[in-house]
């Protein structure tokens, strides 16, 4: 199950402009999202700190017996607040799980940078 709460009213956007926000960052930031990815992956945690904000992530690998869990919540400085948990497959490999939690990490400082 995916749940993600925004309180802001970003759905009021035209379509696209955020997956083209999001592109930017994957773009930009391709190196600090592979580190904080990588970190993730080493220690089960990361931080990223913005101007205009803070974005905490955890993850919990996902193993044979049980499934992994992204978790992530980010609080900009005008008092906005994100969260989501993302499930990862017992079978996912580590590129996988690389290749999903530097999407969401981008996902986030989009909305971050908003």
């Amino acid at each position: 199950m995916i749940s993600v709460v925004r309180d802001d009213a970003g759905d009021r956007d035209e379509p696209g402009v955020f997956d083209r926000k999001v592109a930017e960052v994957l773009d930009a930031e391709a190196g600090m999202l592979r580190e904080k990815s990588e970190l993730l992956l080493a220690t089960g945690s990361a931080s990223i700190e913005r101007p205009a904000g803070v974005l905490n992530a955890s993850l919990r690998l996902p193993r044979w017996w049980r499934p992994g869990v992204f978790r992530e919540r980010a609080v900009r400085e005008d008092g906005g607040t994100s969260s989501g948990v993302v499930p990862l497959g017992r079978t996912m490999d580590a590129t996988s799980v690389l290749s999903e939690i530097t999407l969401q990490l981008a996902v986030s400082v989009a909305w971050l940078d908003e």
